[in-house]
């Protein structure tokens, strides 16, 4: 599967959309699909702030082979501070193969095939991975106003 650039627009709408469709309804949790979406939303904005910071406007094939879904790698290379890191590493609820379980482990990357399948995440749990995406979230705006 080869990767399709996008505009810097493209990627601000994107993240702008996200993240609104990301909230759920007042009153009630966050499902893994918002969860998704935040995760989405995020690694957009993300995107979106690199283009700007590299005055550019087109996100091209070759970086995003270089990003893929690794969010923490974005924030390093954008160095925003330990303020903002996510996980460095993440352990899902471990299945089961004829009896004998599977451990699902992994870097930031696999959170939104997590998220995407339905899985649960262990370590950390998925409401504090929710929460420091929620903080690059607010990052996130503040750099693209």
């Amino acid at each position: 599967m080869s990767a399709v650039p996008f505009t810097d627009r493209e990627l601000v709408r994107a993240w702008r959309e996200l993240s609104t469709i990301a909230r759920p309804i007042t009153g009630s949790m966050r499902k893994n699909s918002h969860r998704l979406l935040l995760f989405y939303a995020v690694e957009c904005g993300l995107k979106a702030v690199w283009l700007k910071r590299q005055n550019r406007s087109l996100f091209e094939r070759e970086d995003i082979d270089k990003t893929g879904h690794n969010l923490r790698q974005m924030l390093k290379d954008l160095k925003v501070g330990a303020e903002l890191s996510l996980p460095e590493n993440l352990q899902l609820v471990p299945v089961s193969q004829n009896g004998v379980p599977q451990p699902r482990n992994g870097d930031i990357s696999i959170l939104h095939q997590a998220w995407r399948y339905g899985a649960e995440c262990r370590v950390p749990q998925d409401d504090d991975c929710e929460h420091q995406l929620e903080q690059v979230l607010s990052w996130i705006q503040g750099e693209l106003k």
